[in-house]
């Protein structure tokens, strides 16, 4: 990864709540008044859907808010959201968006749009470099729950911190993030047996957590990135359950 990255010190939780605020900043941008303020109530209101973890809600807003008034911040904070959802082509698409915007605009954005466009674009790199079509093809041959296995080994290596901070990592991801009808596993361990999101919470804030599953995190967000989300979602789910499944199993 290059030195832009700021995943390294920041957590997952940080890097949000520092977007919004950043980004809360940068709204910008309108010819019109009335649109300019159309566009910036319903930024506002993203924004706070978004620290409230309402992301579905707060994709709309922010649409909403670019369709009232054309500019490049409604479409940073989206592609955050699509980012946290490991939707990388959508990501790409706003922030190239707002970096043409902006260079009309003034160019005020270019520096954190370069950072995030650059980061986003690393992390999809095999879902443009000509590697996905063969991993869809492999999904297909060799079924969900052989690859999902296979991910898992793949990118975590059987070592036991890395597999149980992932399902962690993932139970927060998708409660935050996603729709959580679409993993259906998840979904029961946050209803059940993680129920206890403060349980999570003291894990994912753990320092030395963060950095020692950086690298393996990346890697997955490579990997399952290049799936169309249907299957992206699945195999996701899949993974969490093989993964809970081998760490409560009798020894």
């Amino acid at each position: 990864m290059t030195g832009l990255d700021v995943s390294r010190r920041l957590s997952r939780s940080q890097q949000q709540s520092s977007g919004w605020i950043v980004f809360g900043k940068l709204f910008g941008g309108g010819s019109k008044a009335s649109a300019y303020q159309a566009g910036q109530e319903l930024f506002q209101r993203g924004m706070e859907a978004a620290s409230q973890y309402r992301t579905a809600e707060a994709i709309r807003l922010y649409s909403s808010s670019f369709e009232a008034n054309p500019n490049p911040a409604p479409l940073i904070n989206r592609a955050k959201l699509y980012r946290w959802r490991l939707l990388f082509a959508e990501a790409i698409r706003d922030l190239e968006l707002a970096q043409r915007l902006d260079k009309q605009q003034g160019n005020e954005f270019s520096i954190p749009i370069g950072i995030e466009l650059e980061e986003c674009r690393f992390l999809a790199q095999n879902r443009f470099n000509g590697q996905r079509d063969l991993f869809v093809a492999d999904l297909k041959d060799k079924g969900f729950d052989y690859v999902a296995e296979r991910l898992a080994d793949t990118i975590f290596k059987g070592e036991g911190f890395l597999l149980g901070y992932h399902v962690m990592n993932e139970v927060d991801n998708v409660k935050k993030f996603e729709n959580i009808a679409d993993f259906p596993f998840v979904k029961n361990l946050i209803e059940n047996d993680l129920r206890d999101h403060s349980i999570i919470d003291k894990i994912l804030a753990e320092r030395d957590g963060q950095e020692a599953f950086e690298a393996s995190g990346k890697l997955f967000q490579m990997m399952l990135c290049v799936y169309d989300y249907p299957d992206m979602a699945k195999l996701r789910d899949l993974m969490v359950q093989k993964i809970w499944t081998l760490m409560n199993s009798p020894h």
